[in-house]
Formats: C-alpha cells, sequence, structure tokens
C-alpha cells in the first residue's frame, strides 16, 4: 500500500510540476513583455515620474487633479470669450460695436483694471465715424455697468499743461463680472 501511496503522491507531484510549467510558461510572457508595457503606458499618461509601481497610483492622482485645474481654467476662457462675443466678426449693429468696444477694452489694459477708451481708438476698433465713436462713449458710459465718460480736460503738469481728451473710463472687473452674470441669466446656468 505504501507502493501505491508512494505512486499517487508521485503522480500527483508530477502533475502539479506540469501545472506549475504551465502557468510559469504563461507568465513568463506576461511578466517579461507586457507588465512593463502597461506600466510604461501608465508613466506616460501621468505627468510626474515614477519610478516604481508604488508611485503610480499618487502620480495618477496629481494627473487628475492637474486636470481638473486645466477643464476650470479652459471654462474661465470659454466664459470671458462668450461674455465678449465674437472677436472676429465684422460688427454691424450697436451692440456688437459695444462689444468691440469692450473687447479692445479688454485687451488694451492687459491685466489692468481699468483703462480709458478715446473716441479715436473706437473708430479704430469698429470702423465708425468721429460723431459715432463720441456718441458710443456717451451710450456706453451711461448703459454699461462698470464704464463711465470722462469729460475732456486740461491738467497741468510739470512742464506745463496737457489736454486729456474725452474718454470711455472701463472698470474691466466690473464689465466682466455683468457680462458673465448677464451670460448665466441668457443661458440657464454656469454653462
Amino acid at each position: 500500500m505504501t507502493e501505491e501511496r508512494s505512486d499517487s503522491v508521485e503522480e500527483r507531484l508530477e502533475a502539479l510540476e506540469a501545472d506549475v510549467n504551465a502557468l510559469e510558461s504563461k507568465l513568463t510572457p506576461l511578466v517579461a513583455r507586457d507588465v512593463p508595457l502597461l506600466t510604461g503606458g501608465v508613466r506616460a499618461l501621468v505627468d510626474g515620474e515614477a519610478e516604481s509601481l508604488e508611485e503610480l497610483p499618487a502620480a495618477a492622482r496629481q494627473t487628475a487633479e492637474n486636470r481638473r485645474e486645466a477643464r476650470a481654467q479652459l471654462e474661465a476662457v470659454r466664459s470671458r470669450v462668450a461674455a465678449l462675443g465674437d472677436l472676429g466678426a465684422e460688427r454691424t449693429s450697436k451692440e456688437e460695436k459695444i462689444a468691440a468696444v469692450l473687447t479692445f477694452a479688454f485687451n488694451k489694459g492687459a491685466g489692468e483694471s481699468k483703462v480709458s477708451v478715446t473716441p479715436q481708438e473706437i473708430r479704430g476698433c469698429t470702423g465708425v465715424s468721429r460723431r459715432y465713436a463720441y456718441d458710443l462713449v456717451e451710450d456706453i458710459g451711461s448703459s454699461v455697468t462698470g464704464c463711465r465718460v470722462r469729460e475732456a480736460e486740461v491738467v497741468q503738469t510739470s512742464t506745463g499743461s496737457k489736454r486729456k481728451p474725452k474718454a470711455l473710463l472701463v472698470d474691466c472687473e466690473a464689465v466682466h463680472a455683468e457680462s458673465e452674470a448677464v451670460s448665466r441669466l441668457n443661458t440657464g446656468g454656469d454653462e
């Protein structure tokens, strides 16, 4: 009986060895080719450097956070572009001319919160007549929140006097906030 048992144990041991060999032959290509390929792919997707497999989850979380921030920044830019209107289109209606003037003010300000726009600059960005440019200064100053008219004046300087022409004074932050509120009201949300 012990011989039969030892034969049966030897048979089972041989069967287990065969299973281990079969499993090893399946795992060798996986370990040699597939795991490094997948690890390299994940490393390429994450923004940070991950030297070991243990560092990949933290790098993936950081990448996801970076993407969320980028999406938020993109939405802010989209919101600003929507508030400013079609930048490259020819302005035909009064509202479009007002949008062109405000866009000019935002661009002229380059980060400054308050900007002055003269009638001459309005003529340049809208293509209107001199008289209509002055009318636009008055209309925008009285109808757009964050804008007001500065009348022409003579100011004393250290070298004499200087004439400041009539201009539209634009508070870019107030105008931008107002245009976003109007955009949300028109679209029905934060789209």
